[in-house]
């Protein structure tokens, strides 16, 4: 494992994916839930909350990683 989170887990993710029988649909369903387990974590007075960040950080990683636009403070690479 590394220092960097993201890229641990993108790892995994990737050779998973090399699999014969890779399905991209499954993989990222397995990740979402993955990220709902993460959520269910924190006391129930915090989970809707990051949820809301959740998704947020969804759209804003989507739309800088299509070059829609710039990387934010929180870009990471």
């Amino acid at each position: 494992m590394s220092d960097c989170l993201h890229c641990d887990i993108n790892e995994l993710v990737e050779k998973r994916l090399e699999g014969e029988n890779a399905d991209l649909s499954e993989t990222v369903a397995l990740v979402v839930e993955s990220l709902a387990d993460l959520i269910l974590l924190a006391p129930p007075a915090d989970q809707s909350r990051l949820m809301a960040e959740a998704i947020a950080n969804l759209g804003q990683a989507y739309l800088e990683k299509i070059g829609a636009i710039e990387g934010g403070e929180h870009s990471r690479h």
